[in-house]
């Protein structure tokens, strides 16, 4: 019996030290979403859009990088173009707890501005985290550059970074999204801004899904003679890995 027990745990024990790692959580995360939409014949238009991601979990040091830009034609002519790249260095102070370093830069010529960049420090608290949701918290201080067209200035001030992140799991394959930031403006408070990323997905398999996005951007004191709010809705093709 005891011969049998060792060959048992022999040939066991490697098997279920495979089927462990094969179960462990990937240290990096990432996606790939694409849109694109054209008409021709009476009319002539384009749209195109990417959303990119890219995160690694704090263990302790983690990073997270996000881009997404679209851009829309008639008939030749530019009629919406907007990019947005963020970067965050992530550090685990506790199992709630995260301090983060970030850098952000943004374009977008309909809105006033054609380079705004923002580096802002500050904390995360993890306020819920369960099987179907997950729920954070951002707060920190930030210092924006901006270099407005119209009218053509350069403008710079120190602000604040206000967000909430939230997960929640519809399904064994779907998922809505929400990211929420607010960013005062410490020099002038009626010259705040805030923007919203919501996103429902659905799995198609472990690396394809179907996302539909809203994005909205709202600032309230806008440049020159642009609305305060934009809004974008996307239907993208998106690619996990």
């Amino acid at each position: 019996m005891l011969v049998f027990g060792v060959l048992w745990v022999v040939g066991v024990m490697p098997a279920l030290a495979q089927e462990a790692e094969e179960k462990k959580e990937p240290v990096w995360k990432g996606s790939l979403g694409l849109s694109w939409v054209t008409t021709s014949g009476n009319t002539d238009t384009t749209s195109a859009g990417f959303d990119f991601t890219l995160d690694r979990k704090p263990k302790p040091w983690g990073l997270a990088f996000a881009a997404r830009g679209n851009k829309a034609q008639d008939s030749g002519a530019t009629t919406a173009e907007n990019y947005f790249v963020a970067g965050r260095a992530l550090r685990a102070l506790g199992k709630r707890w995260e301090a983060f370093g970030g850098l952000q830069w943004s374009r977008d010529p309909f809105a006033g501005f054609d380079s705004q960049t923002v580096v802002s420090a500050g904390g995360t608290y993890l306020a819920v985290e369960s099987d179907r949701n997950h729920l954070s918290f951002d707060m920190g201080l930030a210092y924006t550059w901006e270099d407005q067209i119209s009218p053509v200035e350069e403008v710079a001030y120190g602000g604040g970074i206000f967000g909430l992140a939230w997960e929640w799991k519809l399904g064994e394959k779907s998922k809505l999204t929400e990211r929420l930031m607010y960013y005062p403006n410490f020099d002038d408070s009626a010259d705040w801004r805030l923007t919203s990323v919501t996103a429902i997905e659905a799995a198609i398999n472990s690396w394809l899904a179907l996302r539909f996005g809203y994005d909205l951007r709202y600032r309230n004191q806008p440049i020159g003679d642009a609305d305060s709010t934009d809004a974008t809705s996307t239907a993208s093709v998106v690619f996990n890995f």
